[in-house]
C-alpha cells in the first residue's frame, strides 16, 4: 500500500482517528450528564427570562429581523428575533445567497465559513427555516461545549473543577450569545474538544477539530498554537525534546526528530484551512488582503499598537451618555483589562499552552483601533474559567460571589440584546 510521506498510510490515518474518537467518549462519560443537566437549565432559564422580559415590557420590534434581505416571518420569528442581531443577519444571509451576492461587495466576507455552513446543513431539516436552524446549531454546540470545559476542568483543575467550571460559564453575562444565531458556541465546542483531545495526546483528532474551529473563527489559529506548545511541553516531559538544550535532551531525542515531526504535522491542518480561505476571498474579490480589508471597511477595525485599543476604549467610555451604551463601553474595557491579567497569570504560573492561545486572543484586540465586543469574544477564553475553577476549589465562597455578580448582568444583557 502506498505510504505518506510521514509514515502513516491512509488505512492507519483512519484507524487512528477512529481510535481517538473512541477513546474521548469513553472518557467523556462520566461527568457529562450532569454537565448537560446544568447548561440546559441554565439556558431554558435564560430563554424563558428574555422572552417573558420582551413581552412584560412591550420591548419588541417584530420589524427589524432579516434574513437574506427578508424579514423573519412564521411561528418561530417572535420568538427567535430575540437571539438573532447585528452579525447574526450576517451569517443568516450567508447562509442564505453565499457571499458577494450581486450588489453586496461588502462585508460579509469578513465572517468565516463554518458557522453559515452548518446553519445551511441543518435548516431543510427545520423546513428551511434559517434563523430556528442558527438558534439550534448554537443550543446544540454550547452543550457540547459545556461537556468539553467540564472534562477539561477536571483534568487540568483536580475533581470538582468541573460544575464550578460551567457555572461560571452559564453566569458570564456575556454568555449569552452562546445561544445567539452567533459562531462562538460553535467555535467553543470545537476548541474544547480540540484542546482535550491535544491532553489525551490523540493529534490527528486534535488537529481536525482545531481545523474545522479555523473555519468558524480566526481564533483556530491561535488555538494551534497553543497545541504546538502543548505538544511540546509533552515532548520535554517525556524526555523526547527533538532540539536545543534542557533536562529532557537524550541521545534517543536527537534521533526523534521524524516522530515529532509526525505528531506535529495535524497541527497545521488550520493553517491550510486559513490559507483555503485567504485563497477562495483572493479568487472572488481580486484582493489577497479581503478578509483584513472588510474588517477595516465594516468596522473600522484594524491592527494598531496596544496603547491605541486601550486609549479608545477609555475615550469610548468617557464618551458615552446613554446608560446602555456606558454599561457597554465599559465592560469592553474591563474584559481587555482582565485579558491581560489572564495572560500574565497563565504565565507566572508556567502554563505556558494556554499562555499561548491566550496571549494572541486577547492581543488581537488590544492591539487594535476598537475595543467593541470585547466582552463577547471572552467567552472564548476557557483558559481563565480553568483558572476560576481551579480557585474555586480551595475557595468555595468564588463560584457563589461571582454567580451574585454576573446574574443581574446576565439578566441586563438578555433584556438589552432581546429589545435590540
Amino acid at each position: 500500500m502506498r505510504r505518506r510521506p510521514d509514515g502513516l498510510t491512509p488505512g492507519a490515518l483512519r484507524d487512528s482517528l477512529r481510535d481517538s474518537l473512541r477513546d474521548s467518549l469513553r472518557r467523556t462519560g462520566a461527568g457529562t450528564g450532569e454537565a448537560l443537566t446544568l447548561w440546559l437549565a441554565t439556558r431554558a432559564a435564560l430563554v424563558a427570562f428574555s422572552l417573558l422580559a420582551t413581552w412584560l415590557l412591550g420591548l419588541a420590534d417584530a420589524a427589524r429581523g432579516r434574513v437574506g434581505g427578508t424579514p423573519l416571518t412564521g411561528p418561530t420569528a417572535w420568538v427567535l428575533e430575540r437571539f438573532t442581531w447585528w452579525d447574526s443577519f450576517h451569517f443568516l444571509r450567508i447562509a442564505d445567497l453565499g457571499y458577494l451576492p450581486p450588489g453586496l461587495p461588502c462585508c460579509d466576507q469578513a465572517f468565516l465559513p463554518g458557522y453559515p455552513v452548518s446553519i445551511a446543513a441543518v435548516a431543510p431539516l427545520l423546513g428551511g427555516d434559517l434563523a430556528l436552524a442558527g438558534f439550534v446549531v448554537s443550543v446544540v454546540a454550547s452543550a457540547a461545549a459545556a461537556v468539553g470545559l467540564w472534562h477539561l476542568a477536571e483534568r487540568v483543575a483536580g475533581a470538582g473543577a468541573g460544575r464550578a467550571a460551567v457555572l461560571l460559564l452559564a453566569v458570564m453575562p456575556y454568555g449569552f450569545f452562546l445561544t445567539a444565531v452567533y459562531s462562538e458556541a460553535l467555535f467553543l465546542a470545537l476548541a474544547l474538544g480540540a484542546w482535550l483531545a491535544g491532553l489525551r495526546r490523540h493529534w490527528w483528532l486534535a488537529g481536525a477539530l482545531a481545523a474545522l474551529s479555523t473555519a468558524v473563527r480566526i481564533n483556530g489559529l491561535f488555538l494551534a498554537l497553543g497545541l504546538a506548545v502543548m505538544l511540546l511541553v509533552q515532548l520535554r516531559e517525556d524526555g523526547a525534546w527533538p532540539f536545543g538544550r534542557g533536562p529532557g535532551r537524550t541521545a534517543a531525542a536527537r534521533r526523534g526528530w521524524l516522530a515529532t515531526l509526525r505528531q506535529a504535522l495535524p497541527l497545521g491542518l488550520p493553517a491550510l484551512t486559513y490559507l483555503a480561505w485567504t485563497l477562495y476571498l483572493w479568487w472572488r474579490t481580486g484582493s489577497p488582503n479581503a478578509w483584513q480589508e472588510a474588517q477595516r471597511l465594516g468596522w473600522d477595525r484594524h491592527v494598531a499598537p496596544p496603547w491605541t485599543g486601550l486609549g479608545e476604549g477609555v475615550s469610548s467610555l468617557l464618551a458615552a451618555r446613554a446608560p446602555n451604551i456606558v454599561v457597554s463601553r465599559f465592560a469592553d474595557l474591563l474584559l481587555a483589562v482582565l485579558g491581560i491579567v489572564v495572560v500574565v497569570v497563565l504565565l507566572r504560573l508556567r502554563r505556558w499552552a494556554e499562555a499561548a492561545y491566550m496571549l494572541p486572543s486577547v492581543a488581537v484586540l488590544v492591539c487594535s483601533t476598537t475595543l467593541i465586543s470585547t466582552p463577547r469574544y471572552a467567552v472564548l477564553w476557557f483558559p481563565a474559567f480553568l483558572l476560576l475553577a481551579g480557585a474555586a476549589r480551595t475557595r468555595p465562597r468564588l463560584v457563589p460571589a461571582l454567580a451574585l455578580l454576573g446574574v443581574p448582568w446576565v439578566a441586563l444583557v438578555a433584556r438589552a440584546c432581546g429589545a435590540h
